[in-house]
């Protein structure tokens, strides 16, 4: 799912692999949703011949397109969105034309807070702020499944390598 064995150092093992929670994706599933209720009303009003027989086929093409730039397109997107923790370090995954990554090592982190709104404990993710020494400053994971989980395994890892910025 995200960082392949080739891309991983001697020694390096993966420790958890996610991607942003299934919630990311509810306003793409709602237009979706409302596609499909424009798309039954259209073919349900379009008259069989006449003037506007067209509209059949436009509401088809309307539907396909909507939910192609809409659904779709963000699906792939989600998909090919991933995080990985490794016993080294934090790799953030992301593209699906042009791919871009970022890994700070464990090393570097000083600190690793969470926070979440009442959506988020409702259905089990949160957002995940990973502060570390770099020019780049707090990295921020939105929709972090399991996201206490998260938290505490990176500040074992961390901790374990004797990082003085933890406790």
């Amino acid at each position: 799912m995200g960082l392949p064995a080739d891309q991983l150092s001697p020694g390096e093992r993966v420790v958890l692999e996610t991607r942003e929670h299934w919630k990311h994706l509810l306003g793409a599933m709602l237009i979706c949703a409302a596609a499909v209720v424009g798309l039954l009303v259209v073919v349900a009003i379009s008259p069989d011949s006449g003037f506007l027989a067209w509209l059949d086929q436009a509401g088809w093409i309307a539907f396909v397109v909507v939910v192609a730039i809409f659904g779709l397109w963000p699906a792939v997107a989600w998909w090919n969105r991933t995080y990985t923790l490794t016993t080294e370090r934090l790799a953030t995954r992301s593209g699906v034309l042009r791919r871009s990554g970022r890994d700070i090592p464990l090393s570097r982190i000083n600190d690793v807070a969470f926070d979440q709104g009442l959506l988020d404990r409702l259905v089990g993710c949160g957002t995940l702020r990973v502060s570390a020494a770099s020019e780049e400053g707090t990295v921020v994971l939105k929709d972090i499944p399991h996201v206490h989980a998260v938290s505490l395994r990176m500040n074992e890892l961390v901790r374990a390598l004797g990082h003085p910025g933890q406790d």
